[in-house]
């Protein structure tokens, strides 16, 4: 019984981790926060209102625009001191 279990769960761990790993690869390369659907199960369970991003699709692109300039402005900072 062990036997057939330890590979299962060594195949479920890796895939796990390759999943992990591709998530961070893809936050490295595109630089935007991970988001999920807004009106997803918020909306079932009653909530009308994405607490995230308030209903607002664009509010997630301001936000990640804004966080992106003020970092280029940290960047500056840093080489001029």
């Amino acid at each position: 019984m062990l036997s057939q279990l330890l590979p299962m769960l060594a195949i479920t761990f890796a895939v796990f981790v390759l999943f992990f790993i591709f998530m961070g690869i893809g936050y490295m390369v595109k630089k935007k926060p991970l988001k999920g659907s807004c009106g997803g199960v918020a909306k079932l369970m009653g909530n009308e209102k994405c607490s995230y991003c308030g209903d607002d699709p664009n509010k997630c692109d301001s936000i990640v625009a804004e966080q992106q300039e003020n970092a280029l402005k940290a960047a500056q900072l840093g080489k001029s001191v």
